[in-house]
Protein backbone atom coordinates (compact mmCIF):
# COMPACT_ATOMS: atom_id res chain seq x y z
CA UNK A 1 0.00 0.00 0.00
CA UNK A 2 2.88 2.40 0.95
CA UNK A 3 4.55 1.84 -2.27
CA UNK A 4 1.01 2.19 -4.36
CA UNK A 5 0.23 5.52 -2.79
CA UNK A 6 4.04 6.81 -3.51
CA UNK A 7 3.64 5.62 -7.28
CA UNK A 8 0.48 7.10 -7.75
CA UNK A 9 1.85 10.69 -5.77
CA UNK A 10 4.79 10.62 -8.37
CA UNK A 11 2.73 10.04 -11.56
CA UNK A 12 -0.02 13.27 -10.34
CA UNK A 13 3.89 15.53 -9.84
CA UNK A 14 4.78 13.95 -13.86
CA UNK A 15 1.16 15.50 -14.82
CA UNK A 16 1.34 18.74 -12.87
CA UNK A 17 4.58 19.39 -14.40
CA UNK A 18 3.93 18.73 -17.92
CA UNK A 19 0.97 21.16 -17.37
CA UNK A 20 2.84 23.76 -15.38
CA UNK A 21 5.61 24.44 -17.77
CA UNK A 22 5.43 23.98 -21.53
CA UNK A 23 9.04 25.78 -22.28
CA UNK A 24 10.76 23.88 -24.97
CA UNK A 25 13.68 21.75 -23.20
CA UNK A 26 17.36 23.42 -23.81
CA UNK A 27 19.79 21.55 -25.90
CA UNK A 28 21.17 18.93 -23.42
CA UNK A 29 24.67 16.57 -23.27
CA UNK A 30 23.82 12.87 -24.34
CA UNK A 31 23.52 10.91 -21.36
CA UNK A 32 23.29 7.15 -20.41
CA UNK A 33 19.57 6.33 -19.18
CA UNK A 34 20.49 2.60 -17.21
CA UNK A 35 17.08 0.37 -16.68
CA UNK A 36 17.22 0.34 -12.97
CA UNK A 37 20.80 1.94 -12.27
CA UNK A 38 20.78 5.11 -14.05
CA UNK A 39 22.31 7.98 -12.46
CA UNK A 40 20.57 11.42 -12.98
CA UNK A 41 23.07 14.40 -13.85
CA UNK A 42 23.27 16.96 -11.08
CA UNK A 43 23.11 20.00 -13.13
CA UNK A 44 20.87 22.46 -13.72
CA UNK A 45 18.70 22.36 -16.65
CA UNK A 46 20.30 24.94 -18.84
CA UNK A 47 22.93 22.04 -18.95
CA UNK A 48 25.53 24.66 -17.23
CA UNK A 49 28.48 23.11 -15.71
CA UNK A 50 28.59 23.29 -12.06
CA UNK A 51 31.34 21.14 -11.31
CA UNK A 52 32.30 17.95 -9.73
CA UNK A 53 29.94 15.85 -7.68
CA UNK A 54 30.07 17.12 -4.36
CA UNK A 55 29.36 14.14 -1.77
CA UNK A 56 28.01 15.99 1.50
CA UNK A 57 25.14 17.46 -1.12
CA UNK A 58 24.38 13.32 -2.35
CA UNK A 59 25.21 14.32 -5.91
CA UNK A 60 26.46 11.68 -8.49
CA UNK A 61 28.74 12.54 -11.51
CA UNK A 62 26.80 12.20 -14.94
CA UNK A 63 26.88 9.50 -17.27
CA UNK A 64 27.74 9.55 -20.81
CA UNK A 65 26.24 7.24 -23.71
CA UNK A 66 26.01 7.52 -27.41
CA UNK A 67 22.22 8.67 -27.78
CA UNK A 68 19.80 10.50 -25.15
CA UNK A 69 17.15 8.22 -23.81
CA UNK A 70 14.23 10.03 -22.68
CA UNK A 71 12.39 6.95 -21.31
CA UNK A 72 14.06 3.00 -21.31
CA UNK A 73 11.08 0.71 -19.92
CA UNK A 74 11.82 -3.12 -19.34
CA UNK A 75 9.67 -6.26 -18.24
CA UNK A 76 11.42 -9.69 -18.83
CA UNK A 77 11.22 -13.39 -17.36
CA UNK A 78 13.56 -15.41 -15.80
CA UNK A 79 14.30 -18.86 -13.83
CA UNK A 80 16.66 -18.85 -11.00
CA UNK A 81 18.52 -20.82 -8.32
CA UNK A 82 18.98 -19.76 -4.83
CA UNK A 83 21.06 -21.15 -2.28
CA UNK A 84 21.39 -20.34 1.03
CA UNK A 85 18.50 -18.22 1.49
CA UNK A 86 18.22 -17.54 5.50
CA UNK A 87 14.90 -16.82 7.33
CA UNK A 88 14.22 -15.42 10.69
CA UNK A 89 14.04 -18.53 12.45
CA UNK A 90 15.82 -21.37 14.03
CA UNK A 91 15.98 -25.54 13.25
CA UNK A 92 15.16 -28.31 15.86
CA UNK A 93 18.38 -28.05 16.70
CA UNK A 94 18.93 -24.70 17.66
CA UNK A 95 20.57 -24.20 14.14
CA UNK A 96 20.28 -21.11 11.59
CA UNK A 97 17.93 -22.15 8.73
CA UNK A 98 18.99 -22.27 5.37
CA UNK A 99 17.06 -23.54 2.02
CA UNK A 100 18.40 -23.85 -1.71
CA UNK A 101 15.40 -23.27 -3.97
CA UNK A 102 14.74 -23.14 -7.89
CA UNK A 103 12.53 -20.41 -9.19
CA UNK A 104 10.37 -18.17 -11.46
CA UNK A 105 10.62 -14.59 -11.96
CA UNK A 106 9.24 -11.67 -13.63
CA UNK A 107 11.05 -8.64 -13.55
CA UNK A 108 10.21 -5.49 -14.41
CA UNK A 109 11.47 -1.23 -14.19
CA UNK A 110 11.75 1.62 -16.43
CA UNK A 111 13.89 4.83 -15.80
CA UNK A 112 13.01 8.26 -17.05
CA UNK A 113 13.81 11.70 -17.06
CA UNK A 114 12.57 15.14 -18.61
CA UNK A 115 14.13 18.52 -18.60
CA UNK A 116 12.04 21.76 -18.77
CA UNK A 117 13.69 25.56 -18.80
CA UNK A 118 14.76 25.46 -15.11
CA UNK A 119 13.56 21.80 -13.58
CA UNK A 120 14.96 18.27 -14.36
CA UNK A 121 12.99 15.49 -13.05
CA UNK A 122 14.25 11.62 -12.65
CA UNK A 123 12.62 8.60 -11.96
CA UNK A 124 13.88 5.33 -11.39
CA UNK A 125 11.97 2.13 -10.85
CA UNK A 126 13.08 -1.74 -10.55
CA UNK A 127 10.86 -4.92 -9.09
CA UNK A 128 10.20 -7.87 -9.13
CA UNK A 129 8.18 -11.07 -8.49
CA UNK A 130 8.93 -14.70 -8.10
CA UNK A 131 7.36 -18.06 -7.14
CA UNK A 132 9.42 -20.91 -6.16
CA UNK A 133 9.35 -24.66 -6.83
CA UNK A 134 8.42 -25.37 -3.25
CA UNK A 135 8.26 -23.58 0.01
CA UNK A 136 5.51 -20.36 -0.88
CA UNK A 137 6.54 -18.82 2.48
CA UNK A 138 9.91 -17.48 0.29
CA UNK A 139 6.76 -16.09 -2.58
CA UNK A 140 7.41 -12.68 -2.72
CA UNK A 141 8.55 -9.06 -4.59
CA UNK A 142 11.14 -6.58 -4.18
CA UNK A 143 10.25 -3.27 -5.16
CA UNK A 144 12.10 0.16 -5.39
CA UNK A 145 11.24 3.70 -6.93
CA UNK A 146 13.21 6.81 -6.57
CA UNK A 147 12.34 10.06 -7.63
CA UNK A 148 14.84 13.19 -7.81
CA UNK A 149 13.56 16.54 -8.75
CA UNK A 150 15.55 19.82 -9.15
CA UNK A 151 14.17 23.32 -9.58
CA UNK A 152 16.19 26.14 -10.49
CA UNK A 153 14.05 29.73 -10.54
CA UNK A 154 17.26 32.06 -10.73
CA UNK A 155 21.09 31.56 -11.75
CA UNK A 156 21.48 31.87 -7.51
CA UNK A 157 18.99 29.66 -6.05
CA UNK A 158 18.45 25.83 -6.45
CA UNK A 159 16.11 23.42 -4.90
CA UNK A 160 16.52 19.66 -4.84
CA UNK A 161 13.98 17.11 -3.80
CA UNK A 162 15.43 13.09 -3.60
CA UNK A 163 12.76 10.65 -2.63
CA UNK A 164 13.19 6.43 -2.00
CA UNK A 165 10.88 4.02 -0.84
CA UNK A 166 10.40 0.21 -1.40
CA UNK A 167 10.17 -3.02 0.06
CA UNK A 168 12.40 -6.11 -0.21
CA UNK A 169 12.71 -9.76 1.18
CA UNK A 170 15.70 -11.50 0.06
CA UNK A 171 18.65 -9.65 0.67
CA UNK A 172 20.51 -10.01 -2.02
CA UNK A 173 18.28 -7.35 -3.16
CA UNK A 174 20.54 -5.21 -1.71
CA UNK A 175 23.93 -5.79 -3.75
CA UNK A 176 22.94 -4.01 -6.90
CA UNK A 177 22.71 -0.72 -7.20
CA UNK A 178 19.89 1.29 -5.94
CA UNK A 179 18.83 3.48 -7.97
CA UNK A 180 19.52 6.92 -9.01
CA UNK A 181 20.01 8.17 -5.18
CA UNK A 182 23.36 7.41 -3.19
CA UNK A 183 22.71 5.20 -0.91
CA UNK A 184 24.55 6.36 1.72
CA UNK A 185 22.61 9.70 1.56
CA UNK A 186 19.10 8.25 2.47
CA UNK A 187 20.06 5.52 4.45
CA UNK A 188 18.60 2.70 2.63
CA UNK A 189 19.24 -0.34 3.90
CA UNK A 190 22.72 -2.80 3.82
CA UNK A 191 24.17 -5.72 4.98
CA UNK A 192 21.04 -7.50 5.85
CA UNK A 193 21.53 -10.50 7.43
CA UNK A 194 18.38 -12.60 7.26
CA UNK A 195 15.84 -12.68 3.68
CA UNK A 196 13.34 -10.96 5.75
CA UNK A 197 10.33 -8.09 4.43
CA UNK A 198 11.44 -4.77 4.90
CA UNK A 199 9.82 -1.46 4.29
CA UNK A 200 11.86 1.86 4.12
CA UNK A 201 11.26 5.40 2.61
CA UNK A 202 13.47 8.15 2.65
CA UNK A 203 12.81 11.89 1.54
CA UNK A 204 15.47 14.85 1.11
CA UNK A 205 15.07 18.34 0.47
CA UNK A 206 18.32 20.83 -0.22
CA UNK A 207 18.02 24.61 -1.02
CA UNK A 208 21.51 25.88 -2.01
CA UNK A 209 22.16 29.30 -2.69
CA UNK A 210 25.46 30.11 -5.27
CA UNK A 211 26.48 33.34 -4.13
CA UNK A 212 28.88 33.99 -6.57
CA UNK A 213 30.48 32.02 -9.49
CA UNK A 214 32.96 30.16 -6.90
CA UNK A 215 30.99 30.34 -3.20
CA UNK A 216 27.95 28.22 -2.27
CA UNK A 217 26.32 27.55 0.63
CA UNK A 218 23.81 24.60 0.70
CA UNK A 219 20.93 23.75 3.63
CA UNK A 220 19.11 20.53 3.87
CA UNK A 221 16.98 18.07 5.69
CA UNK A 222 15.84 14.27 5.50
CA UNK A 223 14.02 11.58 7.07
CA UNK A 224 13.89 7.85 6.78
CA UNK A 225 11.94 4.83 8.09
CA UNK A 226 12.82 1.43 8.14
CA UNK A 227 10.36 -1.20 9.34
CA UNK A 228 11.03 -5.48 9.56
CA UNK A 229 8.34 -7.59 9.35
CA UNK A 230 9.46 -9.85 11.87
CA UNK A 231 8.96 -7.71 15.59
CA UNK A 232 12.38 -9.50 16.87
CA UNK A 233 14.72 -7.32 14.30
CA UNK A 234 15.12 -3.67 14.95
CA UNK A 235 14.02 -1.32 12.21
CA UNK A 236 14.68 2.50 13.27
CA UNK A 237 13.09 6.43 12.33
CA UNK A 238 16.16 8.83 11.09
CA UNK A 239 16.37 12.64 10.53
CA UNK A 240 19.42 14.73 9.71
CA UNK A 241 19.83 18.42 9.37
CA UNK A 242 23.24 19.26 7.43
CA UNK A 243 24.62 22.44 5.72
CA UNK A 244 28.19 23.26 3.96
CA UNK A 245 29.99 25.73 2.27
CA UNK A 246 31.71 25.12 -1.05
CA UNK A 247 34.20 27.06 -2.62
CA UNK A 248 35.48 26.33 -6.22
CA UNK A 249 39.51 26.90 -6.86
CA UNK A 250 39.18 25.92 -10.51
CA UNK A 251 36.09 25.43 -13.17
CA UNK A 252 37.03 21.56 -12.23
CA UNK A 253 37.94 21.79 -8.54
CA UNK A 254 35.44 22.40 -4.82
CA UNK A 255 36.88 22.41 -2.07
CA UNK A 256 35.08 23.37 0.93
CA UNK A 257 33.54 22.57 4.94
CA UNK A 258 30.22 20.72 5.96
CA UNK A 259 28.02 19.57 9.19
CA UNK A 260 25.87 16.75 9.63
CA UNK A 261 23.25 16.34 13.02
CA UNK A 262 21.97 12.69 12.43
CA UNK A 263 19.15 11.06 15.13
CA UNK A 264 18.53 6.98 15.24
CA UNK A 265 15.73 6.17 17.22
CA UNK A 266 14.91 2.27 16.91
CA UNK A 267 11.96 0.11 17.22
CA UNK A 268 11.07 -1.96 20.48
CA UNK A 269 12.04 0.98 22.92
CA UNK A 270 15.91 -0.15 22.57
CA UNK A 271 17.24 3.01 22.14
CA UNK A 272 18.68 5.79 20.01
CA UNK A 273 21.96 7.85 19.23
CA UNK A 274 22.88 11.36 18.17
CA UNK A 275 25.59 12.05 15.90
CA UNK A 276 27.27 15.11 15.25
CA UNK A 277 29.51 15.23 12.19
CA UNK A 278 32.59 17.55 10.35
CA UNK A 279 33.94 16.52 7.24
CA UNK A 280 36.07 18.39 4.75
CA UNK A 281 34.66 17.89 1.06
CA UNK A 282 37.01 17.43 -2.06
CA UNK A 283 36.06 17.49 -5.67
CA UNK A 284 37.51 17.34 -8.56
CA UNK A 285 37.70 15.99 -12.70
CA UNK A 286 40.61 15.52 -13.62
CA UNK A 287 39.49 14.60 -17.46
CA UNK A 288 36.44 15.04 -18.90
CA UNK A 289 35.21 11.53 -17.95
CA UNK A 290 37.59 11.08 -14.91
CA UNK A 291 36.01 12.57 -11.25
CA UNK A 292 36.92 11.91 -8.17
CA UNK A 293 34.77 13.07 -4.82
CA UNK A 294 35.60 12.91 -1.55
CA UNK A 295 34.26 13.67 1.96
CA UNK A 296 37.15 13.22 5.26
CA UNK A 297 35.60 13.88 8.73
CA UNK A 298 34.83 12.70 12.58
CA UNK A 299 31.74 12.06 14.54
CA UNK A 300 31.10 11.97 18.18
CA UNK A 301 28.21 9.47 18.70
CA UNK A 302 26.14 9.46 21.71
CA UNK A 303 23.91 6.28 22.53
CA UNK A 304 21.59 5.41 24.77
CA UNK A 305 20.64 1.50 25.43
CA UNK A 306 19.13 -1.02 27.62
CA UNK A 307 21.54 -3.24 29.31
CA UNK A 308 21.51 -6.26 31.73
CA UNK A 309 23.35 -5.83 34.72
CA UNK A 310 23.90 -8.96 37.16
CA UNK A 311 23.21 -8.10 40.69
CA UNK A 312 24.89 -8.63 43.77
CA UNK A 313 23.95 -12.57 45.30
CA UNK A 314 23.21 -10.51 48.62
CA UNK A 315 20.86 -8.39 46.77
CA UNK A 316 19.87 -10.87 44.49
CA UNK A 317 18.49 -13.55 46.99
CA UNK A 318 16.16 -10.68 48.81
CA UNK A 319 14.86 -9.74 45.22
CA UNK A 320 14.34 -12.79 44.12
CA UNK A 321 15.82 -12.26 40.19
CA UNK A 322 19.65 -12.28 39.07
CA UNK A 323 20.22 -9.20 37.35
CA UNK A 324 18.10 -6.11 36.45
CA UNK A 325 17.88 -4.18 32.63
CA UNK A 326 19.34 -0.81 33.17
CA UNK A 327 19.61 2.30 31.24
CA UNK A 328 22.99 2.69 29.57
CA UNK A 329 25.08 5.64 28.02
CA UNK A 330 27.60 5.21 25.24
CA UNK A 331 30.00 8.15 24.27
CA UNK A 332 32.15 7.10 20.99
CA UNK A 333 34.37 8.84 18.65
CA UNK A 334 34.69 7.38 14.75
CA UNK A 335 35.18 7.92 11.46
CA UNK A 336 32.79 10.25 8.61
CA UNK A 337 35.06 9.14 5.48
CA UNK A 338 33.47 8.45 2.02
CA UNK A 339 35.48 8.84 -1.67
CA UNK A 340 34.13 7.93 -4.86
CA UNK A 341 36.00 7.57 -8.58
CA UNK A 342 34.27 7.43 -11.16
CA UNK A 343 35.09 6.92 -15.02
CA UNK A 344 32.56 7.04 -17.93
CA UNK A 345 33.06 6.90 -21.05
CA UNK A 346 30.33 6.69 -24.22
CA UNK A 347 30.44 2.77 -24.02
CA UNK A 348 32.11 2.06 -20.48
CA UNK A 349 31.44 3.14 -17.13
CA UNK A 350 33.90 2.19 -13.84
CA UNK A 351 32.67 3.23 -10.04
CA UNK A 352 35.11 2.70 -7.01
CA UNK A 353 33.87 3.52 -3.58
CA UNK A 354 34.75 3.48 -0.34
CA UNK A 355 32.78 4.79 3.36
CA UNK A 356 33.85 4.97 6.95
CA UNK A 357 30.79 6.14 8.68
CA UNK A 358 28.13 5.29 11.39
CA UNK A 359 25.02 3.63 10.44
CA UNK A 360 21.49 2.17 11.78
CA UNK A 361 22.80 -1.42 11.52
CA UNK A 362 20.80 -4.47 10.13
CA UNK A 363 18.27 -5.35 11.90
CA UNK A 364 20.48 -7.57 14.95
CA UNK A 365 23.04 -4.91 15.03
CA UNK A 366 22.36 -1.48 16.34
CA UNK A 367 24.03 1.67 15.86
CA UNK A 368 27.40 0.34 14.08
CA UNK A 369 30.41 1.61 12.65
CA UNK A 370 30.50 0.27 9.01
CA UNK A 371 33.58 0.31 6.66
CA UNK A 372 32.65 -0.91 3.42
CA UNK A 373 34.34 -0.89 -0.28
CA UNK A 374 32.72 -1.23 -3.70
CA UNK A 375 33.66 -1.85 -7.13
CA UNK A 376 31.72 -2.20 -10.50
CA UNK A 377 32.43 -1.65 -14.42
CA UNK A 378 29.68 -2.11 -16.97
CA UNK A 379 30.81 -2.21 -20.72
CA UNK A 380 29.14 -2.29 -23.87
CA UNK A 381 31.86 -2.19 -26.47
CA UNK A 382 30.53 -5.01 -28.33
CA UNK A 383 27.74 -4.82 -30.39
CA UNK A 384 24.51 -6.34 -29.48
CA UNK A 385 26.70 -6.86 -25.73
CA UNK A 386 26.42 -5.65 -22.41
CA UNK A 387 28.87 -6.99 -20.03
CA UNK A 388 28.77 -5.42 -16.22
CA UNK A 389 30.91 -6.96 -12.93
CA UNK A 390 30.99 -5.63 -9.32
CA UNK A 391 32.49 -6.51 -6.26
CA UNK A 392 31.94 -5.28 -2.22
CA UNK A 393 33.28 -5.97 0.81
CA UNK A 394 32.15 -4.71 4.41
CA UNK A 395 32.85 -4.42 8.06
CA UNK A 396 30.20 -3.37 10.60
CA UNK A 397 30.94 -3.11 14.54
CA UNK A 398 28.35 -2.42 17.16
CA UNK A 399 28.90 0.71 19.35
CA UNK A 400 26.25 -0.32 21.89
CA UNK A 401 26.11 -3.61 21.99
CA UNK A 402 28.60 -6.64 23.02
CA UNK A 403 28.73 -8.70 19.74
CA UNK A 404 31.09 -9.71 17.46
CA UNK A 405 32.39 -8.19 14.04
CA UNK A 406 30.18 -8.75 11.49
CA UNK A 407 31.67 -9.08 8.02
CA UNK A 408 30.74 -9.97 4.28
CA UNK A 409 31.39 -9.84 0.70
CA UNK A 410 30.57 -10.37 -2.78
CA UNK A 411 30.93 -10.58 -6.23
CA UNK A 412 28.87 -10.56 -9.23
CA UNK A 413 28.60 -10.30 -13.25
CA UNK A 414 25.52 -9.93 -15.45
CA UNK A 415 25.50 -10.21 -19.34
CA UNK A 416 22.66 -8.93 -21.27
CA UNK A 417 22.95 -10.02 -25.24
CA UNK A 418 20.21 -7.92 -28.03
CA UNK A 419 18.15 -10.55 -29.98
CA UNK A 420 16.41 -8.40 -31.92
CA UNK A 421 15.95 -4.21 -31.60
CA UNK A 422 13.88 -4.95 -28.58
CA UNK A 423 14.29 -8.18 -27.12
CA UNK A 424 17.21 -9.42 -24.96
CA UNK A 425 18.91 -12.27 -22.98
CA UNK A 426 19.69 -11.75 -19.71
CA UNK A 427 22.11 -13.91 -17.49
CA UNK A 428 23.60 -13.31 -14.19
CA UNK A 429 25.27 -14.67 -11.02
CA UNK A 430 25.75 -13.27 -7.52
CA UNK A 431 27.99 -14.64 -4.57
CA UNK A 432 27.75 -13.46 -1.23
CA UNK A 433 29.79 -14.88 2.25
CA UNK A 434 29.52 -13.54 4.72
CA UNK A 435 30.46 -14.23 8.88
CA UNK A 436 30.03 -13.00 12.82
CA UNK A 437 32.90 -13.14 14.62
CA UNK A 438 32.69 -14.15 18.28
CA UNK A 439 32.43 -11.48 21.01
CA UNK A 440 33.79 -14.01 23.29
CA UNK A 441 36.50 -15.50 22.14
CA UNK A 442 38.88 -15.44 18.84
CA UNK A 443 37.42 -17.04 15.37
CA UNK A 444 33.57 -17.22 13.86
CA UNK A 445 30.24 -17.47 15.76
CA UNK A 446 28.51 -18.23 12.16
CA UNK A 447 30.02 -18.47 8.66
CA UNK A 448 27.71 -18.26 5.45
CA UNK A 449 27.54 -18.46 1.72
CA UNK A 450 24.80 -17.76 -0.42
CA UNK A 451 24.78 -17.19 -4.67
CA UNK A 452 22.46 -17.20 -7.18
CA UNK A 453 22.17 -18.06 -10.82
CA UNK A 454 19.43 -16.08 -13.15
CA UNK A 455 18.92 -16.13 -16.54
CA UNK A 456 15.97 -15.12 -18.74
CA UNK A 457 14.59 -12.49 -21.47
CA UNK A 458 13.72 -9.30 -20.81
CA UNK A 459 12.23 -6.99 -23.49
CA UNK A 460 12.72 -3.51 -23.47
CA UNK A 461 12.79 -0.90 -26.65
CA UNK A 462 15.88 0.50 -27.49
CA UNK A 463 18.51 0.46 -29.79
CA UNK A 464 21.48 -0.26 -28.15
CA UNK A 465 22.16 -3.08 -25.40
CA UNK A 466 20.07 -3.31 -22.18
CA UNK A 467 21.86 -2.22 -18.88
CA UNK A 468 20.92 -3.51 -15.82
CA UNK A 469 23.79 -3.04 -13.85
Amino acid sequence: MLLFRTILCLGCTLCLMAQSDNAPPAPQQPQTQQAGQAETQQTTSDQEYTGPAILSRGETPAMQTAAALAFRPYIGVSGSYDTGIVPFGATSTGGVPSSDLYGVQLNLGAYTYRVWRHTTLGLDYKGDFRHYNQASYYDGTDQFLTLILTHRPNPHVTYTLRSQVGLYSLNYFLTSALGTADPNYLQAPQNDIYDNRAVFAGASGDLTYNKSARLSFNLGAEGNVLRRQSTALYGFTGATARGDMEYRLTRHTTVGLDYHFTRFAFTRGFGDTNINSIGVDYSTRFTRHLQLSARIGGARLESSSLALVPLDPAVAALLGVSAVIQSAHHLNYAPDIEARLSEDFRLSSFSLSYTNNTVPGNGVYLTSKNSMGMASYSFTGLHYWNFGVDGSYSQMTSQVQTLGTYTSYGAGMGITRQISRSLHAVVRFDARHFNIGSAAQAGSAYRHLEYRVMAGVTFSPGDVPLVLW
